[in-house]
């Protein structure tokens, strides 16, 4: 699955209210460290940054961890898996 493909999937999942899981590599660029690959079992898409927020508006995608209620953001070009499956490039 391209991540093009995932984010798609994503969004669909999102509008039928049906959660999904994913995998991805955090990582903080203000402090520019890793917390290494990170797993949500259960997450929904949520609103994201404009682009007059902030310039990565279009890779820092904005979901709900399902689980906790906890609103978050990953980078897209680090997501790993989707729903167990792998994410090619």
């Amino acid at each position: 699955m391209t991540i093009n493909d995932a984010i798609i999937k994503m969004r669909t999942l999102t509008e039928l209210g049906v959660p999904f899981s994913f995998e991805f590599y955090s990582y903080n660029s203000t402090k520019g460290i890793s917390y290494g690959l990170k797993k949500v079992d259960k997450a929904l898409l949520r609103l994201g940054l404009r682009q007059d927020q902030s310039d990565k508006s279009e890779v820092l995608i904005a979901y709900t961890n399902y689980t906790s209620n906890t609103p978050k953001f990953f980078y897209l070009p680090l997501l790993m898996k989707l729903n167990g499956i792998s994410i090619t490039q």
